[in-house]
């Protein structure tokens, strides 16, 4: 299993879990808005442009983002013509304070992010802001990963209802019956999109080294859940016996990435 530890954490933002509730949301959209911007996106094919106009969703004088990072897991060099980066908002004095990586370019002076500014057209307010390339092993979970990373949501039960299937997070902390229970919910098309998801997640973890421990702990939990149920299901299956996969409440409940 992958695992992974730091010792400079700060104390977990995430609230305790009040409700389980099957979520869709866009955690990109959701991260836009607290940033206070909205979602853009680059046409397919299109070459990543060295700074971006995005719409300011309040008061210009509000909190705003400082940079938008183009996530890509793809090497550039292999980009197909429909494929387009994700464009992800992030505040590089925020970044600065929750991850260990460095992922923000800094000016001349080494302690400024170029100056953003906030200019009128169609009848709206806009803000102009860097464009910086970032590869990542996982670009779906980005947006996830810095919504709670950062501390722009609190709710927790979102969080696990992303990761896991609801009935899974209520027999938390007792790893082994999470993963049996999850082999039994899951069809393999749905564990595979947890194992994708969740593997991605935590790769993107080590790889960017975020601060809260909370949420670190939260993602470990989950993929070390995922890995267990794909060895049970597979030593099930190597033994010829079928897993239970009758619960229709989880027929939509698998991770789709969000964009």
């Amino acid at each position: 299993m992958l695992s992974g530890s730091s010792p400079v954490m700060i104390h977990s933002r995430l609230l305790p879990i009040r409700r389980l509730v099957l979520t869709q949301d866009d955690h990109l959209e959701l991260l836009c808005r607290r940033m206070n911007v909205g979602k853009t996106m680059l046409p397919p094919g299109a070459a990543i442009p060295s700074t971006i106009d995005l719409p300011v969703l309040k008061d210009a004088h509000s909190y705003i983002p400082s940079h938008v990072l183009a996530v890509f897991d793809i090497p550039q060099s292999d980009w197909e013509p429909s494929y387009s980066p994700i464009l992800v908002p992030i505040h590089a004095g925020l970044h600065a304070r929750d991850f260990r990586t460095r992922i923000i370019p800094q000016n001349a002076t080494g302690t400024r992010p170029t100056i953003s500014r906030i200019s009128s057209q169609s009848g709206g307010h806009f803000v102009t802001l860097p464009v910086v390339p970032l590869h990542v092993p996982h670009a779906p979970s980005i947006p996830l990963l810095f919504l709670f990373a950062l501390g722009l949501e609190s709710r927790s039960q979102l969080l696990c209802c992303r990761l896991l299937p609801t009935e899974v997070i209520s027999e938390f902390p007792a790893l082994p019956t999470m993963a049996q229970l999850m082999g039994n919910v899951c069809s393999d098309r749905q564990l595979t999109d947890y194992i994708v998801f969740n593997q991605g997640l935590w790769k993107n973890i080590l790889h960017l080294g975020p601060r809260d421990a909370g949420f670190v702990g939260i993602a470990r939990t989950a993929w070390n859940v995922t890995v267990e149920a794909r060895r049970n299901r597979q030593r099930a299956a190597a033994a010829g016996v079928s897993t239970n996969v009758g619960n229709p409440r989880h027929a939509s409940a698998s991770p789709v990435p969000n964009t």
